[in-house]
């Protein structure tokens, strides 16, 4: 019965681990991050790192470029393909993080983004194997922003981890049913053996013939 119990305990490790490290890899792999925003407001979008002091920054709305940034040191040069696209280029200079701001976002905004960069000087020219995509939803009123890859790994935990407690307790429960139903069987045995009493070694008993004789 231990054995069958750490069969089963092992198995449901297994699976846990499995459903687990699926979800983990779907959240890590190249899914385009999702962006919830409200009408009227901002998103910004990721783009490759500043790696150059002199670099071009592309944003493509699906296979559309939409705005141009070129970076030389310092100075920021944009060049908008189209205007109903007010947007911004911000570069951080903690971590030189680059991202791209989309202003008054309207309902046209939602689509899928993607941010290209190519280094200029030094030499010699290439392009940044890095493309950062971002699906962007605009709602007509404010929205929570979801993050859906956070919530599976908690949620798939949660849901697992309630399976696995409820198995546990199941056959916990057999178990020990099982248990008694086998000591109650085996009890009226035990008893009986008990209650038989050691009587020795019993000799048969000789009857002889009793002959009256008359004189």
């Amino acid at each position: 019965m231990e054995i069958f119990m750490t069969c089963v305990t092992l198995l449901s490790l297994c699976l846990f681990h499995s459903s687990l490290s699926e979800t983990q890899s779907m959240c890590k792999g190249n899914l385009p991050s999702v962006q919830h925003v409200a009408l009227n407001s901002s998103v910004t979008i990721p783009c490759p790192e500043l790696s150059a002091p002199e670099m071009v920054f592309k944003l493509y709305k699906g296979s559309e470029e939409i705005c141009y940034f070129s970076i030389n040191n310092t100075f920021i040069s944009k060049n908008n393909n189209r205007r109903d696209f007010p947007a911004s280029f911000k570069v951080n200079d903690t971590n030189n993080s680059t991202s791209v701001i989309l202003n008054n976002v309207t309902v046209n905004t939602t689509a899928l983004y993607t941010c290209e960069a190519e280094r200029i000087f030094p030499p010699p020219f290439q392009k940044v194997e890095h493309k950062p995509q971002t699906i962007v939803f605009v709602e007509g009123r404010p929205v929570k922003s979801c993050a859906i890859c956070q919530h599976a790994d908690h949620l798939t935990f949660w849901v697992v981890l309630g399976i696995m407690t409820t198995y546990g307790v199941i056959m916990t429960c057999t178990v020990l049913i099982l248990r008694v139903k086998l000591s109650q069987t085996e009890t009226p045995f035990k008893d009986r053996e008990c209650r038989r009493k050691w009587q020795g070694v019993q000799h048969p008993t000789w009857q002889g013939f009793h002959i009256d004789t008359v004189v």
